[in-house]
């Protein structure tokens, strides 16, 4: 057994000599078998001291030998300062696959003519732990090496306990360069001043790997006059002035696939595998390769099998070691050398589910206030362990997110989590419910029950709600398992008017299917009667379920009438006449829409009571009676635009952008083409001023359609054009496969030869 092994690697060793597995040990020492795995790995560089005398005492250790191996433990692995392996670099990788884009960038800047003078290319490479920023930096040296025949190699030990002083870096430098390993350069000066002449005379690239600081470099860039200087770092290092600077990412998927099936024989992966796998490892360069060294290395293992292991979140790190390669322990030392406060941040983001995140959601994760958690999330992603997304957006990585979910278990213990995921839940749906609040009558979207952030106008609210569904979305139905009905019913109530404007969303079906549950389940029939119509109208406006949406109306009147609610009654009515699209329903729906009038009345709805006009005006469109639909949707208008104080209600502009819609179609039937110009000009506007892409798309389909009736085929073009491109942000859904297929008539009839 060497002595000079790592104490993890000799605990190995001590093992498996005395036959005994992970589990094995665990029960003889009474030390968790991951807390022995991380050992082992080197995740965990210094464990306590009682638990390496509970390892002894299960590797049955007495005596001196027990002595000494406690004080093995004790010895850190120093950093190798040393000329030796500091300046060794690493073997460029045979089969380096994908960074085309970032090595053909890296070769662009190294690509100086050998006899030019003047400033010495620099650049850095930055990037999380385990995103090949070394293999990137020598692969494209050596695609370069024409231009650069003398490269040298120093490692900065940049997160090692004792990292290089920046005269150590020069003296590293200076000791590969043939006989210059002069023992007087003790200095940093002359040290600088001996690289500076052998630089001048032989151009020489450096990779300054591994960095720690800019001061670490400093002295190179300042004395290497006609080399170039590639650092790498986890850092940005944004201290550098003047420097160029590639920051790499995870591969692109194709890529990713691509190293793996370089790796892993044939006859171990099929089908899907590969691709899955790449996905597993967040398609990470390091995950890749030791996952597929892994596989490789046994061929009665299966890519299947592996992937299988790799599904549990709890395992996956786990597995992604091979030897001395380990992506826990490559990002262990990142975190190792972060600030308390900054750890504990990185931790907490680690709950947030989604893609991406800003500065709020994450100081709610935290417990803490928003200018406080934007310096720490600085630091991650200064350090690699977060990436800096467009605007105020923040990613974590996957691989990097099981890391920190590990850690914040370890630290909280799975209570504290549970508690943790729950402040934010709370603080998630109170932000929705005051963002929701800006869209309906009679609620303060100033207050909130639950906490969470306020807004200052209804634009800013609606662009929360869209930008972050993909945290209040899972929110809401962790919310709804938890049992929580009340805050699911109203946070989903404080959506109902907003979802007219959002209908590219393309839950609404689902996120109203979880409201009307959780209506049920609190016994009350008013708020029965009020979710049962919001599921019957995403019935028909997302899935086109008219059938379905009829009887989902129905129920929600027998609710209405239980409570002997007005409103409900009206609204309910409202569905029943909507989804009653069938030509032999047709009087069932004109019924309908009057009773649903004549309840809204009572009541005193004038929105509710608008809505239910549109319905009784296409009875007037069905018959023909073109002039009477018209005069309905514009006595309709008149109303709201005498009500004068709500102009700039949100509600008010949904209602009147329904009722432009409507006439605007109406027009189009009676050949009103002028007309139509301007009723769908006005919607269109209103549309855009609320971001509502489905609203704008149909608005712009009507204007070309008056467009192209009146022979201005260029207008009605352009129209078509911006139609679809706001479709083009939009999902899927039944409201807008509708606007869809009537662009593509409009098209197809300009492009048909007459």
């Amino acid at each position: 057994m060497s002595a000079s092994l790592p104490f993890g690697e000799q605990l190995r060793e001590r093992r498996v000599a005395n036959g005994l597995t992970l589990e094995a040990l665990a029960e003889t020492s009474g030390v968790s078998a991951r807390t022995l795995s991380d050992i082992e790995r080197g995740v965990s560089a210094t464990p306590q001291r009682r638990t390496v005398e509970a390892i002894a005492r299960g590797l049955t250790l007495e005596g001196d030998e027990a002595v000494a191996f406690v004080r093995l433990s004790r010895v850190r692995r120093q950093g190798t300062a040393s000329a030796g392996s500091a300046a060794a670099a690493p073997i460029r990788i045979a089969d380096f696959s994908g960074r085309e884009l970032e090595v053909g960038s890296l070769v662009s800047l190294l690509s100086v003519d050998e006899g030019t003078s003047g400033i010495a290319p620099v650049i850095i490479i930055s990037g999380a732990p385990g995103m090949g920023k070394t293999t990137s930096a020598l692969e494209a040296l050596e695609r370069v090496s024409e231009i650069w025949p003398r490269v040298v190699f120093v490692d900065l030990n940049g997160f090692s306990p004792l990292p290089l002083s920046p005269l150590e870096v020069m003296q590293g430098l200076l000791r590969q360069v043939t006989g210059v390993g002069n023992p007087t350069l003790t200095t940093l000066e002359a040290a600088t001043l001996a690289w500076q002449a052998i630089t001048t005379e032989t151009p020489t690239a450096v990779v300054l790997d591994n960095a720690a600081s800019e001061a670490q470099v400093r002295p190179v860039l300042s004395s290497n006059q006609r080399g170039a200087v590639v650092v790498t770092s986890r850092r940005s290092l944004a201290g550098l002035e003047g420097a160029s600077r590639v920051v790499l990412g995870p591969l692109d998927p194709a890529d990713g696939e691509l190293l793996l099936r370089r790796l892993i024989p044939e006859a171990q992966h099929s089908g899907t595998d590969l691709s899955e796998l790449a996905r597993l490892c967040d398609d990470v360069p390091l995950a890749l390769r030791v996952a597929g060294k892994s596989i490789a290395s046994d061929p009665r293992v299966l890519t299947s099998d592996y992937n299988l292991r790799m599904r549990s979140e709890e395992d996956r790190l786990r597995l992604l070691v091979d030897g001395d390669l380990g992506v826990e322990a490559a990002i262990a030392l990142s975190y190792d050398a972060l600030d308390a406060t900054t750890a504990a941040t990185f931790r907490a983001i680690s709950i947030i589910d989604g893609t991406t995140f800003n500065a709020s959601t994450a100081a709610a994760a935290a417990g803490t206030d928003e200018l406080t958690v934007e310096v720490h999330l600085d630091e991650l992603t200064d350090l690699g362990l977060l990436e800096a997304r467009g605007g105020d957006r923040y990613r974590l990585h996957d691989l990097l997110r099981l890391f920190a979910s590990g850690r914040l278990r370890d630290v909280d213990g799975a209570d504290g989590v549970a508690e943790r995921r729950t402040m934010l839940r709370d603080w998630l749906l109170g932000t929705l419910e005051r963002a929701g609040a800006w869209y309906e009558a009679n609620r303060l979207a100033e207050k909130s029950p639950s906490g969470g952030m306020s807004f200052a106008d209804a634009d800013s609210a609606g662009a929360w709600i869209r930008q972050e569904a993909e945290h209040w979305w899972p929110a809401l139905r962790a919310a709804a398992a938890a049992g929580d009905h009340a805050t699911v019913v109203d946070t989903s109530d404080a959506l109902h008017w907003f979802s007219e404007l959002w209908l590219d969303w393309g839950q609404w079906h689902a996120f109203f299917s979880l409201s009307a549950q959780s209506a049920a389940a609190l016994n009350n029939p008013v708020l029965e009667a009020t979710h049962l119509g919001y599921l019957s109208w995403a019935e028909m406006a997302e899935l086109g379920d008219y059938p379905t949406a009829f009887s989902t109306a129905r129920r929600a009147l027998e609710a209405a009438d239980r409570a002997d609610d007005d409103v409900q009654r009206g609204w309910a009515q409202m569905y029943i006449a909507w989804s009653g699209k069938l030509p032999e329903q047709s009087e069932d729906s004109h019924t309908a829409a009057l009773a649903a009038a004549a309840a809204f009345a009572r009541a005193g709805d004038t929105d509710g009571e608008a809505q239910a006009r549109v319905m009784i005006a296409a009875k007037h469109y069905r018959d023909g009676e073109h002039h009477l639909a018209i005069a309905e949707y514009e006595g309709m208008l008149g109303k709201l635009h005498a009500d004068a104080g709500r102009r700039d209600d949100p509600i008010h502009k949904i209602t009147e952008i329904s009722l432009l819609e409507y006439l605007a179609g109406v027009q189009l039937a009676a050949e009103r083409y002028e007309d139509v110009l301007v009723t769908a000009t006005a919607g269109l506007n209103i549309s855009r001023s609320m971001d509502a892409d489905a609203r704008i798309a149909q608005t712009l389909r009507a204007r070309a359609a008056a467009h192209l009736a009146l022979g201005n085929e260029k207008d009605a073009r352009e129209d078509i054009a911006e139609g679809y491109r706001a479709l083009g942000t939009a999902g899927r859904g039944a409201y807008l496969d509708v606007v869809r297929k009537a662009l593509d008539a409009l098209v197809e009839r300009m492009d048909t030869p007459s």
